[in-house]
């Protein structure tokens, strides 16, 4: 790995600043293989972890000239930092659409639950054209299913983010969790928690209320 990194003689870093996490990719623009990539929670200091990931980019691909690396910046928190790093800024839905239609474009839509908001992308093809064709929405009044709901409900149960990662989703022991609200769907955590509900079940019950079936 070493010996190809040596070889290289350009770069792609792609960064998404999110509302809770930032994201980084180092990708070889010949033929597209991914040589680094991370996933860190910034605790609301967005420029500082981006400028964390573009130090360790630097000293892990330190052979190659800073003018043969392209930097790209989507997400929320992007945008302000983009003229910062010399970073080329990309909405971060069209970020998703651009990226799904490349290496999946068999796909039929997209959901993707940010920390703050969920966006749905669904591609269809156009009847006078024939050419795939993207509808997108975006849900940002409510966090209801969101990460940021998510992680505020693991911290209520007590369960850390890789033990709730392990569990079986089991529907015999679902209780009532409101599923279109997020500030809600946390009382009603809260509550389950109050009355002793094992915490899978809360977690499980979580997991329903996020589902479409739910209604």
């Amino acid at each position: 790995m070493e010996n190809g990194i040596r070889s290289l003689h350009s770069l792609f870093i792609g960064i998404d600043v999110g509302s809770t996490t930032v994201k980084a990719t180092v990708v070889n623009p010949d033929n597209k293989e991914i040589l680094w990539s991370d996933y860190q929670r910034h605790n609301t200091k967005q420029a500082e972890m981006v400028q964390e990931f573009l130090i360790r980019i630097g000293h892990e691909f330190s052979d190659v000239k800073k003018e043969d690396i392209r930097v790209f910046i989507t997400g929320s928190g992007g945008g302000p930092i983009a003229e910062h790093i010399g970073a080329k800024f990309v909405q971060e839905v069209n970020a998703v659409t651009m990226s799904v239609e490349e290496l999946h474009p068999d796909v039929g839509s997209v959901i993707e639950l940010g920390g703050q908001d969920a966006k749905i992308i669904i591609f269809k093809e156009n009847e006078e054209t024939g050419n795939k064709q993207a509808i997108t929405s975006m849900n940002d009044k409510c966090a209801s299913g969101t990460g940021a709901t998510i992680d505020k409900c693991m911290i209520k149960v007590g369960l850390p983010e890789e033990e709730v990662a392990k569990l079986e989703f089991d529907d015999s022991k679902l209780h009532h969790v409101a599923a279109k609200c997020g500030v809600f769907a946390e009382t009603d955590i809260v509550n389950l928690v109050k009355s002793s509900i094992p915490s899978p079940e809360i977690m499980c019950s979580l997991a329903d209320a996020m589902t479409p079936s739910s209604g």
